[in-house]
């Protein structure tokens, strides 16, 4: 059994369309990255899983149960971060975290909420309206993991920090997934995805265009050669009508920067016409592939659903 279902899950605001037809599964263990703009459904799908919307069609279950929108559908073992997080301002982190763990049915959090400021270097001590944006951060990044849920649904969860403290949560997700938790990782930082989860789903105005191993989300993008020629005068055209999916990215003397779609031999072969001193494959970044699948028509791009677990070591 997943321990996030989604199934055919619909959202409308009247004529305006949130999310249609998206239908994914997160297994215990498993980080999932949730993929897209601002504007492309991520958001409502994550509030459809934690029951603050309605759907209007589909239905979404969370460790067995089918959410109930309104209904604090296994809350106690969730932890959600949002991507807009806001709690009371006036009363100290510490306290106003306790409350939410005794909202939540708190399982003896104080200990565990201790250690996680210490190792996120923030002083519960202090009102929360009285911390910078990095450190309300990570107010939000414990509220998520003080209780430690079997699900994490996390939007942005390192939005505001530096480098040291965003390695840090990372470290916490990946201990979380290694502990058998899942996760639902959104986030816009591609770096993030590629580094620690196994499969991403990417969403373009509320359809799920691709859903597959981060790997294989990679292969089927662009691919790069960097091509340098013994004679620095050479700079052959790519003839585009025997070559298909293939273009010159950039010219430089002697060296031809290459993109192609699809296998390596055709491009090979014609580059092996040449006197050539050596060639490099630049390697093809999440990003990338990004955002080649929104240069794509809208229901050009495939699906896949096999996946694999988180890649954290």
């Amino acid at each position: 059994m997943a321990a996030i279902e989604v199934r055919s899950l619909t959202k409308w605001y009247g004529g305006s369309r949130g999310v249609e037809d998206v239908t994914f599964a997160i297994e215990a263990g498993e980080i999932f990255g949730y993929l897209g703009p601002n504007g492309a459904g991520k958001t409502t799908t994550i509030r459809c899983i934690m029951g603050l919307l309605r759907p209007s069609g589909g239905e979404v279950r969370v460790l067995g149960h089918r959410v109930t929108p309104g209904g604090g559908t296994q809350h106690a073992r969730i932890g959600y971060l949002p991507g807009e997080f806001r709690i009371w301002g006036s009363p100290k982190a510490r306290r106003s975290l306790s409350v939410l763990a005794a909202l939540g049915g708190d399982r003896g959090t104080a200990a565990r909420r201790k250690a996680l400021a210490e190792r996120l270097d923030l002083n519960l001590g202090r009102p929360v309206g009285d911390l910078s944006k990095g450190n309300r951060q990570k107010v939000a990044v414990i509220f998520a993991f003080q209780h430690e849920p079997d699900v994490l649904i996390l939007d942005e969860p390192t939005a505001g920090l530096d480098p040291l403290m965003r390695q840090v949560v990372l470290d916490m997700i990946c201990e979380a997934a290694h502990a058998g938790a899942a996760v639902l990782l959104s986030s816009h930082d591609l770096s993030e995805v590629s580094a620690i989860c196994g499969r991403a789903a990417i969403l373009r105005e509320g359809r799920l265009v691709e859903m597959a191993p981060i790997s294989q989300i990679v292969q089927q993008g662009e691919h790069r050669l960097k091509v340098w020629f013994r004679d620095a005068t050479l700079l052959p055209d790519v003839p585009s009508a025997q070559l298909p999916g293939i273009r010159i990215v950039e010219r430089e003397p002697g060296i031809l920067h290459v993109a192609y779609q699809g296998t390596a031999d055709p491009i090979l072969k014609w580059v092996g016409q040449f006197p050539v001193d050596r060639i490099t494959t630049p390697q093809t970044s999440l990003q990338e592939a990004f955002i080649q699948y929104y240069q794509q028509e809208p229901g050009s791009a495939g699906r896949a659903g096999d996946g694999l677990k988180g890649m954290c070591l």
